[in-house]
């Protein structure tokens, strides 16, 4: 399998509630590329974290101005 298929599968488990554990045990491939997979979900998810959190802000900014 390549490497985005490792990827779909690990973000379809962790969304099914599944452990990073479990997921990493239940996909049949090396520990290498599973290591990265949870590396690059784990940038992903930080990163729309960001992205909320400044949505966050400028929507508690604009909400604070009062014409």
């Amino acid at each position: 399998m390549e490497h985005h298929h490792f990827s779909a599968q690990m973000k379809q488990l962790l969304k099914r509630g599944y452990s990073i554990e479990d997921a990493r045990n239940l996909i049949g491939a090396p520990q290498e590329v599973v290591d990265r997979v949870i590396i690059e979900l784990q940038q992903e998810q930080l990163c729309e974290e960001k992205v909320l959190l400044n949505q966050h802000n400028q929507a508690k900014y604009a909400m604070g101005l009062h014409f």
